[in-house]
């Protein structure tokens, strides 16, 4: 992450209905994880009237795996955006165990602005002020 530009972070503790049979988070949790912590940066830095016209989809998504979170470990997770292009921007996200402060995954993924049809629309800069994106 560019510590640089504004980091967004939320902590959660690993319930029993996102452990698998091999007795840690599944892999496709941490996937709901980055989907959940991009919505929660969302709703936090825009204001309603930008709520009710626009909305984001995740059209491009890498993760890599390092350790295994268990049964109420706390877990914090980070998200930031990058770079922007005129339809779609880069997010990061890190998860840690929150105890120990070791990675435990990392991601990276494109999403695309679009209206309440569900159309792409153009990144705005009163978009982009919103994370405050540099071109």
């Amino acid at each position: 992450m560019d510590h640089s530009l504004p980091i967004f972070e939320d902590q959660r503790t690993v319930s029993r209905d996102e452990i698998d049979d091999l007795d840690h988070v599944n892999n496709v949790v941490y996937v709901q994880w980055a989907n959940d912590i991009a919505m929660k940066h969302w709703l936090t830095v825009a204001p309603q009237e930008i709520l009710d016209k626009y909305d984001w989809v995740m059209i491009k998504h890498c993760i890599e795996y390092k350790r295994s979170a268990v049964l109420n470990d706390l877990i914090k997770i980070k998200t930031q955006v990058g770079r922007a292009t005129n339809v779609r921007y880069e997010r990061f996200i890190e998860i840690y165990h929150a105890a120990t402060n070791k990675l435990l995954a990392k991601t990276v993924s494109d999403w695309c602005a679009i209206d309440k049809e569900g159309k792409p629309v153009r990144i705005s800069q009163e978009l982009r002020d919103l994370f405050e994106i540099k071109e």
